[in-house]
Formats: structure tokens, sequence, C-alpha cells
């Protein structure tokens, strides 16, 4: 039997799907797409700086496509910034939609009014930017915490279809859970919504009693409207129905054009706003109250005596009465419709501890609305928008929100941290630290119990103590604390401001010590002598844009240290960088990018290559090439940061020192072959074999019979020179930095260079020894000469190869005995040191002779372990007979194809790291069948690890080499280029019974004397 679910349950399912359907709706009215959206949404606002402070945070949400297409967003404050209630605020929006877009366009629109004043006094950590905007922990599509703000706007986002013209309000400081589809408001005047809930519940707020039906029986009419009675008098009138339940005021609104056009001529004349009929309702006097004063006489059985003589919002007075009796006489002939949505239910924090409860205790049961305490970093509670230090200590159930908690700090059981800077500080338990930023950039921190009600006066509890007993224990004098008579928590002057941060954070917890009783006289003396504000002042006085530019700082750090973590994890570094685009503009991710930069510079590898490299490719994004981030700039960085770690750990491994270094003889010879490469190419090149190791094969080849790598050193009476036969060049060095300068590699000399240093005869790092002085030490100079036998760029490896030539001919020149495997490690070195990169296989491949299949572990020195699978050569004789080289009469670019494979490897790209791990198990197999001496097969893995270079790189190929494998296809069974690819010469291994006289008269057939040739090569 299937399981049953709870009632719990079903209702959770049936909120989070309405939830989903609000939110796609939502997200669909943002977008260009045609659907209902509102008109126009008002925000009202306590006075004018509140009002500034949602209009920046509008804005934001603007550029953030975060506000439905085409949706007017008005934001109203209160009248003169005076206390008019929010009756008088209704009427108010009404005048400013009026006076700004006329008597039409106010009547014919569907307008969404969010009652948002109130300075937040019960809730003071957002005072500055409105509770309306306290965060919610939910993250929203983009990665954007939601508020109580944005869910509104997401569950009003179906009514508008729902509606004709109208105004619709809402209260803003509670999130309301229903499906809009329940409601149907075409044909109300106005209407109530309501929610079930028990009496118990009902005697804290408002409740409708249900009249009659109305005339198309889809809503009752509301009979009356009982504000805050005892459950005894709820019974009493018949509001609690048989389950024990009453419907509850949501203090969701609607009312349709005729109504709000009746309520807007209560203040206008004929030629529009009257200011004297404005003046009369709208002030802090009368201090009108929506709900009592303008829903009431709607209700079907509320009497005019009865209306008159409700609560009032201030004082009762005659000028009251006489707004209340011309209110009843323009409302009383319209019907108010009671609509219940069912099921439904409304979340409602108005303090400090109960958001706690909502967002800490109980979040658990509100997860299927997509809340959640991780939503960053460290796990102390429930953490939104912070930056946490791994040594920060918490007992797991604090609130932290736009903070950023450095060192080891201690956060208290239960506090409450928002918008503050903690360093190495304790948090009490049950405390709250509210960090606000003043408009001349100084800092206070607000700190107080989070149990605390800041309205109450001196004698009420602050941190566990009270100011009233406070300023008597220490006989401190009144107008220490308050500038007026209003003795309240709220308006007291104990803050003190600070122009840093953390350091005003430190004075909250002095604060703290005072409460607790725990300070001196030296101490309260300390605290009366510094400049202190209070809640009250500290809210007026703050700086929303910079509270603001704080929380979207770090915010931005969140996400640049989300992207380190994902770097260094091994994401595909496109993912991670799309996942910084997201929502950011440019000027951000330029930013990012010097970020990013600055962070390479301080890591280690590989993390340090990994984030050069995606510099790099955020600029090529941003299209910055030739500006201040130039792509190229930070991939030679990430390459420059590969070398060195390879220089490093080389040099750890030898004895680099030339002390004791003698010329023994006139003159020193090495030749060596070159090498074609049959599989595992580039899993030999930096930095890819460093993190996972490579695997080869390879042979050493003669051409023409002849090893084609020379290097002669010759003894001179003094001094260094260079000669290169193929450049037709010879140098004198003029002092030894100009042999340390070999990383230019248009220089024809760099890898002689190069292999000075590498080899250990020049140090790396000047030692104050000159030239002359060097060539004394040793008994005189010499010259390096060296000849290549090979066209330029040919993927035969002659430049690592030429490398391994002269190491070996400068250490029989001076006498010394070097192992192939410090050969090996000196020519990676010579590699960096030119800053040319590459990889292993190829010294290894001239400088061995015979087949060859070697393997390194990951590491920064690369130990390389070599097999020897045919030690007779009888498989190299059977395979000579059918191995053909072709020169493509092209020059290959290896440093570009090669360094463009390594970039896909540094990023991780999924498909080009599957590439690399299928062609190293090729490498594995071709070796399985020259075990087996099967040259077929050998020929088939030869073919397929060409095929795996091109999924590396299109660059490993062209169409001209294409097209010379085509017109042989017949005659070979199997193909490859030599090197990374893009020219040089291409390798192939003849079908049987093809003799390379075939293949040598096909290729000049077709290409004649344009290039393309055969070569006479010889395995070895």
């Amino acid at each position: 039997m299937p399981k049953i679910m709870k009632d719990t349950d079903i209702l959770k399912k049936y909120y989070t799907q309405g939830y989903e359907d609000a939110l796609a709706d939502f997200s669909f009215s943002c977008s260009e797409g045609k659907t209902e959206r509102w008109d126009r949404i008002v925000l009202t606002a306590a006075n004018e700086k509140q009002a500034g402070a949602y209009l920046l945070q509008i804005e934001e949400r603007r550029k953030q496509r975060r506000i439905p297409v085409g949706t007017l967003v008005d934001i109203v404050p209160d009248w003169k910034d005076e206390r008019i209630g929010s009756g008088g605020a209704t009427l108010n929006v009404i005048r400013h939609i009026i006076e700004k877009d006329g008597w039409e366009k106010f009547i014919k629109e569907r307008i969404l009014i969010i009652h948002s004043g109130g300075d937040s006094k019960r809730i003071p950590q957002y005072s500055a930017c409105g509770k309306l905007f306290a965060p919610i922990p939910r993250i929203l599509p983009g990665g954007f915490v939601s508020s109580t703000f944005d869910e509104l706007l997401i569950i009003a986002s179906g009514i508008p279809a729902r509606i004709g013209t109208g105004i619709m309000i809402f209260p803003g400081d509670q999130q309301l859970l229903f499906n809009p589809l329940q409601i149907d408001l075409l044909s109300c005047d106005a209407a109530g919504l309501s929610i079930k809930a028990p009496a118990e519940e009902g005697a804290e707020h408002g409740v409708y009693l249900q009249g009659e039906l109305s005339s198309d029986r889809r809503n009752n009419n509301v009979a009356r409207f009982l504000h805050k009675l005892s459950v005894e008098s709820l019974y009493e009138v018949g509001a609690v129905d048989q389950a024990g339940n009453v419907d509850i005021d949501t203090g969701c609104i609607w009312l349709g054009s005729k109504v709000a056009g009746a309520i807007a001529r209560l203040i206008m004349s004929d030629s529009g706003i009257d200011e004297e009929k404005f003046g009369r309702y709208v002030n802090d006097r009368v201090r009108l109250n929506f709900y009592s004063d303008f829903v009431f006489p709607m209700s079907e059985a509320g009497s005019m005596e009865e209306y008159l003589g409700q609560t009032p919002e201030n004082l009762m007075s005659d000028e009251l009465v006489s707004c209340r009796e011309e209110i009843w006489k323009t409302l009383n002939p319209f019907q108010i419709s009671l609509v219940k949505v069912i099921p439904a239910k409304f979340i409602h924090f108005g303090t400090t501890h109960e958001m706690y409860d909502l967002f800490v205790r109980d979040i658990k049961e509100y997860e299927y609305l997509g809340w959640g305490n991780e939503l960053s970093g460290k796990e102390c509670g429930t953490v939104i928008n912070s930056v946490i230090s791994p040594g920060t200590v918490s007992s797991g159930d604090a609130f932290v929100e736009n903070c950023v908690l450095e060192g080891e700090s201690v956060i208290g059981r239960r506090a409450v941290l928002s918008n503050v800077d903690l360093s190495d500080d304790v948090v009490p338990d049950d405390m709250v630290l509210s960090g606000i930023i003043l408009k001349d950039g100084r800092n206070v921190c607000r700190i107080y119990g989070r149990n605390d009600n800041p309205k109450e006066k001196s004698g009420g509890s602050l941190m566990g103590g009270t100011l009233a007993d406070i300023i008597l224990k220490w006989g401190i004098d009144r107008s220490a604390v308050w500038s007026d008579e209003d003795e309240s928590i709220w308006d007291a002057l104990i803050y003190p401001v600070t122009e840093d941060p953390n350091e005003a954070v430190k004075e909250a917890l002095a604060l703290y010590k005072i409460f607790s009783g725990d300070a001196d006289r030296g101490e309260i003396e300390r605290w009366l002598g510094l400049e202190r504000t209070s809640m009250h002042l500290s809210f007026e006085e703050s700086d929303v844009s910079a509270l603001i530019h704080r929380k979207n700082r770090i915010k931005s750090q969140l996400k640049l240290n989300e992207f380190y973590r994902n770097i260094a994890s091994g994401i595909d570094a496109s993912e991670a960088i799309d996942g910084l685009f997201t929502n950011s503009v440019r000027d951000e991710i330029v930013q990012y990018t010097e970020k990013i930069s600055d962070k390479a510079d301080v890591e280690s590898f590989p993390l340090n290559v990994r984030l050069y490299l995606t510099a790099s490719d955020v600029c090529r994004r941003l299209n910055l090439e030739g500006e201040e981030l130039p792509s190229a700039l930070y991939e030679d960085k990430a390459y420059g940061a590969v070398c060195q770690c390879i220089i490093d750990e080389t040099l750890k491994q030898f004895d680099f020192s030339s002390a004791g270094l003698q010329i023994c003889c006139d003159e020193a010879v090495a030749e060596l072959p070159v090498r074609v490469n049959f599989a595992g190419g580039p899993s030999d090149a930096a930095p890819y074999c460093l993190e996972h190791g490579g695997t080869m094969m390879n042979a050493s080849v003669l051409l023409n019979g002849k090893k084609p790598v020379k290097a002669v050193i010759k003894k001179l009476e003094d001094g260094i020179w260079f000669k290169s036969e193929n450049y037709d060049k010879a140098v004198r060095c003029s002092d030894l930095d100009e042999i340390r300068n070999c990383s230019n590699l248009q220089d024809p000399f760099a890898l002689h260079k190069a292999v000075l240093m590498a080899s250990g005869i020049i140090p790396i790092k000047d030692t104050g020894e000159s030239l002359e002085e060097f060539c004394e030490r040793i008994g005189g100079g010499f010259i390096i000469e060296t000849r290549v036998d090979v066209p330029k760029g040919s993927g035969l490896g002659t430049s690592s190869i030429l490398s391994a030539a002269v190491i070996r001919a400068l250490d029989n020149f001076f006498g010394r005995t070097v192992s192939d495997d410090e050969i090996y490690a000196k020519v990676f070195l010579a590699e960096q040191l030119m800053g040319a990169g590459g990889g292993w296989q190829d010294q290894v491949g001239g400088l061995t002779n015979g087949i060859k299949f070697f393997t390194t572990q990951p590491g920064a020195y690369q130990k390389i372990e070599i097999e020897y699978p045919d030690p007779d050569n009888k498989i190299l004789d059977m395979l000579d007979k059918r191995f053909v080289l072709i020169f493509s009469g092209q020059r290959r670019l290896a440093r570009n194809v090669l360094r463009e494979q390594m970039n896909q490897c540094i990023r991780n790209d999924k498909s080009v790291m599957h590439s690399m791990d299928l062609i190293q198990e090729n490498c594995a197999v071709m070796r399985f069948y020259l075990l087996k001496g099967n040259i077929d097969e050998f020929a088939n893995c030869l073919s397929r690890h060409f095929e795996l270079l091109k999924s590396l790189d299109d660059g490993a190929t062209n169409a001209f080499i294409d097209y010379i494998f085509d017109v042989c296809d017949d005659l070979i069974a199997g193909k490859s280029i030599c090197g990374a690819g893009g020219g040089g010469f291409l390798q192939v291994v003849l079908k049987k019974g093809i003799s390379k006289e075939d293949i040598r008269k096909r290729v000049a057939d077709c290409f004649g004397d344009c290039g393309v040739e055969v070569w006479d090569c010889e395995l070895c």
C-alpha cells in the first residue's frame, strides 16, 4: 500500500506548488513576454529618507530585471513626514498618482499599494533599509537573496489577471501564502482576503464576521469587521465556526475602481486635488487607519454609531469624527465581500525574536518554501550573504546576515548579527549586533538583547539590565543619555560612533560589559566621554547607499570565494566563469578579473595557473584585448607559473653548483637522432603531466641514414660564443647576464643560453661573478656550435633533442658523467627557462634508442619510468619496413597548437580531459599490440591517436594535411601527425604488401616538387 501523506505534507505540497507557480508568473512578468501585470506598484514610506532608501533598492532590482517589465514603481513618503496612519497614507498615494499622471490614468490602472512605512523600532537592524527589504533565507533564481518585498511581488504576480481596474492593498510586514486561482474579484466593489485560523490567534488580529452571500454567490459579504476582540467575544458575536476557527483579516484589501474613485473624491474638487480637503483627512492629528476607518463603513451590519466609536489610531477628536462622518456617507453604499483563501497562511515577523524563531529555530518547517540555513560558507546557524573565516566558532544557532567574520571570532548562542565586521571578537549569548554606516562614513554598532523591545522606556530590559538601573547606579546625568523628553531605549544616546566598523563592534561589546554589571568606574567615564548616538539618530543619519554597496561587496566576495572553490575543486572553468558572469555588469567583471589575478599571485601551483588562465578567458569574453587587462598577459602569467613550478622543483633535485668546473678537452661532440611520437602526446606536456602524469610511446629515428641533431663544444682562449649553422649566425656574449636573459623565443640563441644554465654551467642566479672571472676560473672560454638537419617546425622534437645534445656535449667537455635521467630533467628545465613550455618525451626519444613506452606520476618533478618492450629490436625491424615519414611542406607552430591543448586541460574542460584519458589508454593498448608483434593493430592505434588529437584541438590538422592523407589512403593502415600537429612531418604505417617506393611515387605524382615528399627514415 502506498504511504498516505499527512495533512501537513499535503498542505506543504500545495503551498510549494502555489509558490512555484507564482514564481514562474513573476519571472515571466519580468521578461518581455506578454502577460497581465500590475500597471503600477506603490510603496509607502514613513518619510523622505526611508523613501530614498526604498528607491535605491528598487533601482537595483530594476537593473537586475527583478521588477515586472512596463510596471511603474512609485515610492510615496508620508505627507510632510508626519505620522498620518495607513488611511492617510492611502489618500496620499491617490493624491500622488492623480497629480503625477491624472485622474483618467488613475481610474484605469491596476494598482498594488504596499504599506511599508514605520521605523522598525521592534526590529532595529532593518530600520535603515526598511523592514520591507529585510532578507528572507531563500535564494531566488539568479542567486539573489530574497526579501519581504520580493516575496510580496512574487505572490501578488498572479492577481492582475483576476481583477479589473482598481487598487489592491498589501501590508508590508508579512508573507502571505495562497493561490491566486482561488480569487475572482472582477465583480466585487471591494473585498477583504481572509484565512482560517484558531480563535485564539484571531484575538490578536482583525477578524471578519461573515454576512450574506453576494449576488453572484461567489463570495460572502462582510457583516462586520472585528478588531482584536477576546476569544469569548468572538464566540459571542458568532465569528467562530464549528472547527473553532475564525476568518482572520490578512490585511489584503481590494478596492474596485468605483470604490477607489469614491475615496479619491474625498480629497478632490472639480479642478483636481483640493488642498483643504486633503489637509482635513491627512495629518498627524486625525491619523486615519485604513482598516478601521475605510473598511468598516462597507460592512453589511455595521452601524454609523458603532463606526464612530471605533478605537482611533491616535486620539478621538471632533476632527476625526467629522472625517468619519464623510467617509461613512461615501463608502457605506458599497459592500465589501469576504474572499476566503483556503488553504492559506501568512508568515509575519514584527520583532527580532519572531524573526529569529522563523529563520533559525523553526526554519526546517519552511524548507518547502526553499528556505535554507546554509546560504554561505560556514555552518553558524542561518547565514545570509556573509563571509565567515574557518576560525569562527559558533554553536550553530545564530542568525548572521551581511557580515564579515574574520580571525577566531566566537558567536554566542542564539545571537543575531547584521551588517557587522568581527575580528577575533566574542559575541555574548542572545545578543544582537547591528551595524550602521553613517552619512559621514563613520560607523555605529547597536547592541541589544534578542528579546528587548526598543519602544520601551528606560525601565525596559536592555542587554539583561535596564537604562534606569545604569543611570541610578553610576549617577549619570539624564541629559547625557537623552536629548529630549522621550526616555525610550530607541532614543537613548548610548552607542559610540567610530571611524572603523570593527572598532564599532568592540565599543558595542564594551557597552554590553557595562549593562552586564562587569564594568568599573573608569570604563563608565570612558564611555561617557565618547561621541554617542541612538538607534533613532543612527537610523536617521544612516547611509543606505553605503549599506547596499557593502552588501553587494560581500556578495561579490562570496561569488569569488565560490568561484575559487570551484576552480580549486577541478570544475570546468567555463562553468565557473559562467557563474561569475551571471547578473554581473561589465565593470564588476573587470574588478573580478583583477581580484582573480591578485589571488593567483599568492597561490601555488596548480591553482595559480588555473586562476591566471581564467582571468585571461574572462578578458577574452569581455573583448579586453589591448586594454589594461589583455588576455595574452594573463595567459603568459599562467605558463610563467608552470615554468617556475618546474624550475623550483628541478633545482631541488640536482647539484647545480659550478664549483670546481674545469674544461678538460679541446672539443666535445654529441650527435642524436630525432624521434617520432606514436601515441600518448600531449600527456607529457606541462602542466597536464604535473597534475595527472603522462603515458607515452615513441622511437628514435635516423633521417637519410644520419643522426640529424649535432652539438659541438670547442675550447677558446676566453669568452663564450654561440654559433648556429641553421641561422648562419655567431655571437659573442658580452656578460653572464646576457646569457641569463634566455626567455626571448625570437632570440636564435635562446636555447644555447638556457642550456648553459640548465646544465649548471652558468648559475641561474647572479653570483656577482663576471664573464671574464668565470672564464678564468674554468680554464678558458668556449663556443657552442649547433646544427639540425631537419626543417624547422618538423614535429620531430628537434628543439628538446638539440638541448639534450648540447648538455651531453657540455658534460663531456667538462669531464662530467651525468645520467640520462638527469639530462631528461635538465632539458625539461631548459624549456621552462626559455618559456617554451613543452614536455619531456622528445629528449627521451632522441637520447635513448629503440621503441620506448614510458610513464610519469603526478608531481612537479617528473620522474620518467622507461620500459623497452622490444629489447632485441625484432618488432622495430618489422615496423621499420612499413613506417614512413611524409613532410607536409608546412611549418607547424607547435607552441600555439600545444598551448591551446594545454589551455583546455588547465580549464578542466570535461570533453578534453576525457580525451586525455583515452589518449593514455590508447597508448597502453598500443603497447599491448606492439608486444604481440601485431603491426596492423598498432597502426589502428596510431590512427585512433590522431582522431583523439583532433578532438583536443582542430589545429592539430588542416585541410592540406587531410588531403595528403586522403590521396594516400588506399596505401596506409595507420596515420597520424608528428608532434602537436598543424604541419611538419606526417607519419604513416603502410598496409601489408605496400612498399615505401609505392607511397613515394604516389606522393611525387600528386604533389610534384611543391615540398611535400617522403623522407628516408630508419627507426633506430
